[in-house]
């Protein structure tokens, strides 16, 4: 027989809850946007940092050619030496023919290097224009952070003892702990092959792909308990469900790839331990 001490306890912190749950998940709803828009231009700001600097590279490039074709034209426009030694030889047709040709590639080799720096200065202000964007974002972003950080510690205190009313969350949570404790093996398993000299990459990347696989298996399986406990403030308070598209913002393992590159290794590696 189940003991009414133990329902009304849980219920009785659910209730409690109810009300700061949906503040978060309000919050959350209302930041999902900006998160997404952060995340765009984190992928914007990568690319057109790669495209500056390789047009960096160019005008530099360029600089040297102007520099160089500089040096020949006044040779030829200031140079009395060489100048008096066509005339010497009666040669003073073709002197002028090379000047001109030495004047001419200087300009065009100028055009070209001013043509670069215009599209250089283009670049700068799209990326301090991404910039600007990025940091007006970021701050919603983390205003977004701290309410999943929020809604983690309430579920914590609310789901800290067991709750044999709710069966398909004490049955997430059990399929969670164990999927939990898989990645932490996952893990121990790959910090003992990554250190020994002797493990083969085929090791390395076997321990690493079981790593990755244990992490994601966790990350589902913290999801769907996320999702029965708001279902739990549903049944109890009459509200607290997440609002529509909130799970998509809460996938704390996939990355949009669209927009973002996948995440590394090490992301994965080190993550916090979910709660």
């Amino acid at each position: 027989m189940t003991e009414p001490s133990v329902y009304g306890s849980t219920i009785d912190r659910v209730r409690a809850a109810a009300s700061r749950n949906s503040e978060i998940l309000v919050t959350l709803n209302k930041t999902q946007e900006a998160v997404q828009a952060y995340n765009r231009t984190e992928f914007s700001l990568r690319k057109h940092r790669a495209e500056l600097e390789s047009q960096d590279r160019t005008v530099s490039i360029l600089k040297n050619s102007s520099h160089v074709k500089f040096e020949k034209h006044k040779t030829y426009r200031d140079g009395l030496i060489i100048k008096y030694a066509y005339y010497a030889v009666c040669m003073m047709m073709l002197f002028h023919k090379k000047a001109n040709e030495y004047e001419q590639a200087y300009f065009e080799a100028l055009k070209k290097q001013k043509d670069a720096e215009d599209r250089r200065a283009g670049l700068q202000k799209n990326l301090d224009d991404e910039l600007a964007r990025n940091k007006e974002f970021r701050v919603t972003a983390e205003v977004h952070g701290k309410a999943h950080e929020d809604l983690d510690k309430l579920y914590i205190e609310v789901f800290s003892e067991p709750t044999p009313e709710f069966p398909e969350q004490e049955e997430l949570r059990t399929q969670y702990d164990l999927a939990f404790a898989q990645r932490l093996q996952a893990k121990e398993r790959y910090d003992v092959v990554k250190v020994n000299l002797r493990s083969s990459e085929e090791e390395r990347k076997i321990v690493r792909e079981d790593l990755k696989t244990a992490a994601l298996d966790a990350e589902e399986k913290r999801q769907a308990l996320e999702i029965a406990r708001e279902k739990v403030f549903e049944q109890v308070a009459g509200f607290g469900l997440a609002p529509p598209g909130y799970s998509d913002c809460c996938n704390r393992a996939e990355f949009q790839e669209e927009y973002t590159d996948p995440p590394s290794f090490e992301e994965i590696e080190n993550q916090e331990s979910p709660k």
